[in-house]
């Protein structure tokens, strides 16, 4: 079985169409590419508490260049798009992003600034906490965008302060890209309001359970039976009125549980797929660039959804954001024991 879908994979990818300009891209990233300074803690310090790390490493990152690199491993034609400064930092990422085959040619390296960084602390539990120590990733304006971004099939749109996603989206949306879009919980505090003025034209949304809850005015609560939950969703998300312009989906994630889909008139979901819990870093990403790479090879959603959560259990079974190959032989591996590529 593992075989024909291996073979499955491989034959239905994305390909211009006949008569079509060939693209160079299939997916283009637009978001912040960051050093992690990664410390495995016992556990995360509380108020004016001192915790000694374990083991202290550096890591690229980002999470949409992570999912940049995932897309590469899976097999996609992508490219990253942001800025890095013109030191060691900048090189460092550059030179991660071309080893794992993402395009680095639609990088601006700016000239006196300091490379965005982070510190990441992560638990026994695999859980993690962020401090971004900020630095230079985001455009500010549309004239920094190089005019690449426009050459693939899919533009996915990570951390990206809103004017500038507006812009994007407008870019893409002349020219036929679809779009994508995960903002973050940066952005989504900026609430649904702004984000959907800023987002009209996108085709996708990707959140998390926390940021859903967010815009939604919601308290966040640990998710019960996951049908019953992504019942209740879909009921609040069409009273709030999310769905207008050309927005047909919208993938909510919930961590060990699984993940939830909706359209307008339509749902469904997924539960996670067991696996030896490291590090959860990157399993939001790894699962992201799944459903994008699943998405352009035309695959129906619970096959996307299927696909997507199996590469969301290789991630966390090692450590950093991008441990490990997410390859098709992996992928189809975990899917051939969870019962294979069939949506249920």
């Amino acid at each position: 079985m593992i075989g024909a879908e291996s073979q499955q994979l491989e034959g239905t990818r994305y390909n211009n169409q006949p008569g079509e300009p060939t693209l160079p891209y299939s997916v283009v990233t637009v978001g912040a590419a960051a050093v992690d300074l990664v410390a495995q803690v016992d556990t995360f310090p509380g108020a004016d508490q001192l915790v000694l790390a374990r083991e202290v490493r550096r890591e690229p990152g980002g999470s949409t260049a992570n999912i940049a690199v995932r897309l590469a491993q899976l097999g996609e034609r992508v490219a990253f798009a942001g800025l890095v400064g013109d030191d060691a930092s900048g090189q460092y990422l550059k030179q991660a992003f071309a080893s794992e085959g993402v395009a680095t040619e639609l990088i601006t390296t700016v000239t006196n600034g300091n490379t965005a960084s982070a510190v990441v602390m992560v638990n026994p539990e695999g859980q993690r906490a962020i401090l971004s120590l900020g630095g230079t990733a985001l455009y500010s304006e549309i004239a920094q965008v190089p005019a690449g971004v426009w050459e693939s099939k899919l533009l996915y749109i990570g951390e990206a302060y809103l004017p500038l996603v507006r812009q994007l989206v407008n870019g893409a949306c002349s020219r036929d890209q679809q779009v994508f879009y995960g903002p973050g919980g940066i952005f989504v505090r900026e609430g649904w309001a702004a984000l959907a003025e800023a987002s009209r034209g996108i085709k996708g949304l990707f959140l998390n359970w926390e940021e859903c809850m967010l815009l939604l005015g919601q308290e966040a609560r640990v998710p019960s039976q996951l049908p019953a939950l992504a019942e209740w969703l879909a009921l609040v998300i069409k009273e709030a009125g999310w769905w207008q312009g050309a927005l047909e989906e919208i993938v909510v994630t919930l961590g060990a549980r699984g993940c939830i889909w909706l359209a307008p008139d339509d749902l469904s979901w997924q539960p996670a797929m067991p696996g030896r819990v490291v590090d959860t870093t990157g399993a939001g990403d790894a699962f992201t660039a799944g459903y994008l790479a699943a998405y352009l090879k035309g695959w129906p959603v619970q096959t996307r959804l299927k696909f997507a959560t199996a590469c969301a259990s290789l991630a966390i079974e090692g450590q950093g954001p991008r441990s490990g190959q997410l390859t098709l032989e992996r992928v189809t591996t975990r899917l051939q024991l969870e019962g294979g590529m069939a949506g249920g």
